[in-house]
């Protein structure tokens, strides 16, 4: 699985893997404290989870828009 890929991309794979495991911890964490007591006041951590996600998502975002022009500079000029 990680045979060719180059350690900066393994490295971000793993902290990718390791934040959105934390990520889904957080949400089911915040699931399980509604559930059981309904009255508690999760805006704050439903807040910030909410955060985090679209911040990810951006960083996705950016990741293969970059990615993207990369592949588009490096392929040879199509003649018309």
């Amino acid at each position: 699985m990680f045979q060719h890929r180059s350690a900066i991309e393994v490295i971000v794979l793993v902290f990718t893997a390791v934040v959105g495991f934390s990520l889904l911890g957080l949400g089911a964490t915040i699931a399980i404290v509604e559930i059981r007591d309904p009255t508690t006041d999760t805006s704050t951590a439903v807040s910030a989870l909410a955060s985090t996600l679209s911040g990810i998502i951006g960083a996705l975002l950016g990741l293969l828009a970059g990615r993207a022009e990369r592949s588009s500079l490096s392929r040879p000029p199509e003649n018309e």
